[in-house]
């Protein structure tokens, strides 16, 4: 393809402007960007790039997909979102995402529920692809007692009706809800490695506990699609995927590529919003979200600067953010702050669950760079917000899709690091580029950066560690971080460390992480989590403070037989949570490590595959438990395994379950 048809700058040449360009450098043709989504201005261009080939399934197992994906269907919806609950009003807020084909007049909806509800339209996009997007804004009153409020909708389209439910918590209500991360697959993922999977397997297993009791919340911690496939789908962007490294990163992103990416983003959102197992729990659970890198493409901000502030990039990223605030959260970029969003540049949420709870998803992604994940301005932000808005509120839940607290592999860090800096011309080695993304760096670099605890990242994670150190003690309020995106699933944890430990109860040090990933895509071999298990697991990050990979799992889905390898599990999974009142004291039995751990059958089956549970718990001193209140305020994790193939007869799913106490 012509340099004019790509749109690419003078390159590449002896004599050309731009010669053996290195990661490192500023890109030379928007050497300054003010954001992620600062992209330069296109030439005008008198050719037109390739069509996007029509669709095709790629797997008959699961016919909802196809690549590239489908254009909607005339009607979509409803998508619920949850808010936040707003004590002071005593209303419990709410959205809900309606789109309708333009031909159309708008749908009518219909609400149903012993408590008062008003709701209102906002049309966020008049014309998106043929579409209507409309928000309906939905406020209900917050009813005092225990138990549910059932609200009842049903949408005449004029020409069909469809109905259902979904439950909120009432004030005094303890509140339950779901998190899970990685909703399908990588293009790393082979058809081979994917037909041992069943794609919605995970899902209907959500869906099945949420039929028993009902969710009043489910978190979606990330990569809520996987973009990856855009590259191989969209024909400009196949032939740029393979570009001379000059030419790649100072290509215009052009006009009518913007259109076809974007209309790429919308239909996966729709495509992967309507699988039956999705669409079931969009309709009935309402959501809160937080993006990741496979939202945007893989990796997207831990790149170096020529690669990160390309025109190409910075497109990509411009596209990705306006579908993810739609879909993710009803709204656009002109409207996200007026409807709650926060940040210096990326958008962040603070939501109070009742009186009880508190959750905090912190945007990972828009602001991150090589050397920030989260713009000191927003870091700043979060705080001033977590300290005018948590009072006397006994947990907080902080949402990061990567972890806050893993693995480090600074070996292979450092290895990358040189593989990265390697000159172009070793670009071309075959061995290099078999290891190599499509981005032309090594296929691992991004993924180690993307870490919290990559070498670049760690000072910062350790100076918002001491933050929430500070806002626990201040507050006296439990925090504990919820993350995905590493495929498999674990518990770390922060602590005191100092010759006398206090009591956990009373240790505002004490913050769990808890690991839930992937609810589809493709877990890690064993092997790799046998040789994580031989790496360090114990750091001493910051001043007085232990954190650690738990021995958490002690049992083997598959069998119930005891594991060697008990810190990191390779199996999909979902992560169910409630509030509990707790009043037994057997949780907080004093052992010499300091925690309580049993695996066992469970004795009261409230599922149909209940399985064994490993039970952890921090313990207080004999001495102490008198002096706790009648009851503890305890947030119960719960994480769902799915087995591996050969498992035995109704261990198809088993749980291991984790009590946090509050903070005293």
């Amino acid at each position: 393809m012509a340099d004019d048809e790509h749109g690419a700058y003078e390159m590449a040449t002896p004599t050309g402007k731009y010669r053996n360009l290195n990661a490192n450098d500023p890109n030379p043709v928007n050497p300054n960007p003010q954001s992620n989504t600062d992209c330069p201005p296109p030439r005008q261009h008198t050719t037109k790039i390739k069509a996007m080939p029509l669709p095709s399934n790629t797997n008959a197992k699961t016919p909802s997909i196809s690549r590239p994906p489908r254009k909607p269907g005339p009607a979509l919806g409803p998508y619920y979102h949850f808010i936040s609950t707003d004590l002071n009003r005593m209303l419990w807020l709410g959205s809900a995402l309606i789109f309708r084909e333009i031909s159309y007049d708008r749908p009518q909806i219909e609400f149903t529920s012993e408590a008062k509800l008003d709701f209102n339209w906002e049309i966020l996009y008049d014309n998106i692809f043929n579409m209507r997007a409309y928000r309906v804004n939905i406020s209900i009153e917050l009813r005092h007692g225990d138990g549910d409020d059932r609200i009842g909708w049903k949408i005449d389209w004029s020409d069909r009706i469809t109905e259902g439910a979904f439950h909120i918590a009432r004030y005094n209500q303890k509140w339950r809800g779901g998190f899970f991360s990685c909703n399908g697959f990588d293009a790393t993922v082979s058809e081979q490695a994917k037909s041992h999977l069943i794609f919605e397997n995970v899902w209907e297993h959500l869906n099945s506990i949420h039929g028993q009791v009902s969710l009043h919340l489910l978190i979606w911690g990330g990569d809520q699609t996987y973009i990856d496939f855009i590259f191989e789908d969209i024909p400009f962007l196949k032939d740029w995927v393979d570009m001379e490294w000059n030419a790649k990163w100072t290509c215009d992103f052009r006009d009518d590529l913007r259109e076809q990416v974007e209309e790429y983003h919308f239909n996966t959102y729709v495509e992967n919003w309507e699988r039956p197992e999705v669409k079931n729990a969009l309709a009935s659970i309402p959501s809160l979200m937080m993006w990741d890198d496979h939202d945007i493409f893989d990796g997207a901000g831990s790149y170096p600067p020529l690669l990160h502030d390309s025109p190409m990039m910075t497109g990509l990223f411009k596209t990705a953010q306006r579908m993810r605030l739609l879909f993710q959260h009803h709204t656009t970029v002109e409207k996200a702050r007026d409807h709650g969003l926060f940040g210096y540049q990326g958008y962040n949420f603070l939501t109070l669950c009742g009186p009880n709870l508190a959750i905090l998803g912190a945007d990972a992604r828009t602001e991150r760079t090589a050397e920030v994940v989260q713009d000191e301005l927003t870091w700043n932000m979060i705080f001033d917000r977590l300290d005018k808005q948590i009072q006397n509120i006994p947990h907080l839940i902080i949402l990061f899709p990567v972890p806050f607290s893993f693995l480090r592999l600074k070996v292979a860090e450092t290895c990358f690091e040189h593989i990265k800096n390697l000159p172009n011309k070793c670009r071309q080695l075959p061995l290099v580029k078999q290891t190599n993304s499509i981005f032309g760096l090594p296929e691992l670099y991004d993924d180690l950066l993307d870490e919290w605890t990559h070498d670049a990242h760690i000072d910062e994670r350790n100076r918002a560690l001491r933050r929430f150190q500070e806002l626990a003690q201040k507050k006296r309020v439990r925090i504990t971080f919820f993350s995905g995106d590493v495929h498999c699933c674990g518990i770390s944890r922060f602590k005191t460390h100092s010759k006398t430990n206090p009591p956990s109860i009373y240790d505002p040090k004490l913050m769990y992480q808890v690991i839930s990933s992937a609810i589809v895509n493709l877990p890690p071999p064993r092997t790799a989590i046998h040789i994580a298990h031989l790496v360090k697991t114990t750091w001493y990050p910051i001043e007085n403070t232990k954190e650690e990979l738990v021995d958490f799992f002690q049992c083997q889905p598959e069998t119930g037989k005891r594991i060697l390898h008990r810190k990191i599990l390779p199996n999909r999974n979902w992560c169910y949570f409630e509030q509990c009142d707790d009043i037994d004291p057997v949780i907080y039995t004093t052992t010499e490590t300091g925690c309580f751990r049993r695996c066992f059958a469970s004795k009261n089956r409230t599922t149909p595959e209940a399985g064994p549970i490993s039970r952890s718990a921090e313990s207080l001193a004999r001495a102490d438990i008198g002096q706790v209140h009648s009851a503890t305020q305890t947030l119960k994790v719960r994480l769902w395994i799915e087995s591996g193939r050969k498992h035995r007869p109704g261990r198809e799913f088993v749980h291991y379950d984790l009590l946090i106490p509050n903070l005293i």
